[in-house]
């Protein structure tokens, strides 16, 4: 009787855990957490995706070794909401210690970690019949803040339009438009690739900028 009873139990476990079973607990796990980092105090959201945990904030940190880093249209009020726009120098010595500048084989393991999980849920919505949000398809838009237009946000990376400063022309461009994010490859002389993300894969995706150039950091926290 006792043994019938437990798995009873075990059974009604299962279903209420499967009930309670939802996209981003499967991406992470753990939920959201934050970390403050020591130099200022600030404090930024993180989230696990996959294996990797990221923050879920673009870095807003100045100090001597990220001097050449500035606010979009050098309004203090665009760093507060979208963080600072490095230089790939500046970037590279911009994360905090247990964090880095992640590579773009490490950027492509997050695409792929985001594309392989979207794709399950748009197969399994079409096998079950039910009818796909506008842009669901489309992983990018998982990457997306809620706020920003199309976005699901559904993995808590949240990426916000930031947009770049472009070294060259000495303007800023694309605030609203597009998330720009270094990362530590070099490719080519004087070029670093980046990470953007926009609203369509045909407007987004891995590719390489001017060293020179201001874009957004995200920090990835260094594996055990």
């Amino acid at each position: 009787m006792m043994k019938n009873l437990f798995s009873k139990m075990m059974v009604v476990g299962m279903a209420l855990a499967m009930a309670s079973y939802s996209f981003a607990d499967q991406v992470s796990s753990d939920g959201v957490r934050n970390m403050t980092d020591p130099r200022d105090g600030k404090t930024y959201k993180t989230v696990k995706i996959g294996d990797q945990v990221w923050m879920a904030e673009n870095l807003n940190v100045l100090n001597v070794k990220t001097a050449g880093s500035k606010c979009y249209d050098n309004d203090p009020t665009n760093c507060k909401k979208y963080g600072r726009l490095y230089t790939w120098e500046a970037a590279m010595h911009a994360c905090p210690d247990g964090w880095h500048l992640p590579s773009v084989e490490e950027f492509q393991t997050l695409l792929e970690t985001v594309e392989l999980r979207v794709d399950q849920i748009v197969t399994q919505k079409k096998l079950n019949a039910e009818p796909l949000k506008r842009g669901e398809a489309n992983f990018y838009n998982h990457l997306r803040d809620a706020s920003w237009n199309d976005g699901f946000g559904a993995f808590g990376f949240s990426a916000l339009p930031a947009g770049y400063y472009n070294s060259y022309d000495k303007t800023f461009e694309n605030l609203g438009g597009y998330a720009y994010f270094w990362s530590s490859t070099e490719n080519g002389e004087d070029l670093a690739d980046r990470l953007a993300i926009a609203g369509t894969r045909e407007h987004a995706g891995l590719g390489n900028v001017d060293e020179r150039d201001g874009l957004s950091v995200r920090c990835l926290k260094d594996s055990n």
